[in-house]
């Protein structure tokens, strides 16, 4: 099991902003140092030629065509800037709201 001191846990509950009861702290110093000793075990495992991977499932992406098959000249598009007060170039033309 790696140890870790009380001092540390104290430092690591001060950066996390938490007040620790002396009973929490030594509960915290004794899981910690087991938490430590454990990967000091997994250290211990030869990783050689191992490929690292970034999720087990094995799902991969699903790439589609990004396309809008009402596109731009639809119907809907032509009523609603229809029912614009003004419009320019495809687009609705409304009042500044900066000032020069």
């Amino acid at each position: 099991m790696s140890s870790i001191t009380e001092k540390e846990v104290e430092h690591i509950a001060e950066l996390a902003r938490i007040k620790l009861t002396e009973k929490e702290q030594d509960k915290m110093t004794k899981e910690l140092g087991a938490i430590l000793g454990y990967i000091d075990k997994l250290k211990e495992v030869d990783t050689d030629g191992v490929e690292p991977i970034a999720h087990i499932t094995g799902l991969t992406d699903i790439f589609r065509k990004d396309d809008n098959p009402r596109g731009p000249d639809s119907e809907n598009i032509k009523r609603l800037m229809g029912q614009a007060p003004s419009e320019k170039s495809g687009y609705v033309k409304v009042k500044s709201v900066f000032e020069d």
